[in-house]
């Protein structure tokens, strides 16, 4: 069972990682994927975007860093009767051949979405295109450094994990 963004999209991170070990059998893993932490991810300012633009109202807002703290995976895995079996960094970046295909790409992700719906698309391509700036190298390429996590957690248990 793996859940990649979906952690860091949903009203209760607990819940799906809870449902993830009920769906996993005795001795199955359950792998997560997160960031890492903000100041090691060079597009959490563009990210930061789709945050400051959707809706301040609405209940569940894309916080790609919610889990990135340290402890705060573990803390779900332990708590879902999960045990931890491992983990680790890996370097991931972002890199697009042009400033075009950089906000392509990043508005088809779906992190956008409830910015493009609450501020109008206009709005949010002209700050993406702004924030993405920094990082536009000399040949015309995008390239950001980013760090994602991730964590192994074994099925130890019979039954369904509550």
């Amino acid at each position: 069972m793996t859940a990649f963004e979906h952690l860091c999209c949903t009203a209760d991170p607990q819940a799906l990682v809870r449902d993830a070990a009920g769906l996993t059998l005795p001795g199955g893993f359950v792998a997560l994927a997160t960031w890492g932490p903000p100041e090691r991810c060079q597009s959490a300012g563009v990210l930061q975007v789709a945050r400051r633009l959707a809706d301040p109202l609405r209940r569940v807002r894309y916080a790609p860093f919610a889990l990135s703290a340290p402890g705060a995976v573990e803390h779900l895995v332990t708590r879902a009767g999960l045990r931890l079996g491992g983990g680790g960094r890996v370097c991931c970046p972002f890199a697009y051949p042009d400033l075009d295909s950089a906000l392509r790409g990043l508005l088809s992700t779906g992190a956008f979405d409830e910015a493009v719906e609450y501020s109008g698309e206009r709005q949010v391509r002209k700050e993406v295109t702004e924030a993405l700036h920094p990082f536009l190298l000399q040949d015309g390429s995008v390239r950001m450094e980013n760090v994602f996590r991730y964590t192994l957690a074994e099925r130890v248990r019979r039954g369904r994990v509550d």
